[in-house]
């Protein structure tokens, strides 16, 4: 009976642990991505099934000339890694495939459209917020959240046209 339960602890322990990625600059992760990924792309994700964490996706365009346009991959969530794919949309995909199945590298840069920020703009200190009505609070916000939009866009764009210059380069 205490083998059972130091089997439990140590299964739990490693799942509360499995995914901790380092804070690394913008540059070190895209160097890292170009150098592990075997497709990077822009893709659309034309189904999500969160049951699973199962996902297909649309190769819109390759940023690597290894995958096709139009093609379609299948692909699977990490159980406890981020980046996950959890809404339809258009993406930039860093990934291999394993077994069939495309799988975003951990600790990536695969991210939405729609949310790209990577490193978000820090938040405001409690002591500007204590010192803020709730009109001015929720402005602050909003402003906050549009900045982080910008700046991830930004990077987001800048990204592509590097990835195209090497693919173009090739």
């Amino acid at each position: 009976m205490k083998q059972n339960l130091w089997i439990l602890f140590i299964l739990i322990s490693l799942k509360s642990i499995a995914c901790t990625c380092a804070l690394k600059t913008l540059s070190e992760l895209q160097k890292l991505e170009i150098e592990n990924a075997e497709l990077i792309f822009i893709g659309e994700v034309i189904e999500v099934n969160k049951s699973n964490s199962t996902f297909k996706i649309k190769v819109t365009e390759s940023l690597n000339a290894e995958d096709n346009e139009e093609l379609i991959y299948a692909g699977k969530n990490w159980e406890y890694c981020h980046p996950v794919i959890t809404e339809k949309g258009q993406w930039i995909i860093y990934g291999n495939i394993k077994d069939g199945i495309l799988k975003l590298n951990r600790c990536g840069l695969s991210r939405s459209f729609a949310k790209p920020t990577i490193h978000a703009i820090p938040p405001p200190s409690p002591e500007l917020l204590s010192s803020l009505n709730e009109k001015e609070k929720k402005a602050l916000w909003d402003k906050l959240r549009k900045d982080n939009l910008k700046k991830g866009l930004t990077e987001l764009e800048a990204e592509i046209k590097a990835l195209r210059r090497i693919r173009d380069e090739k």
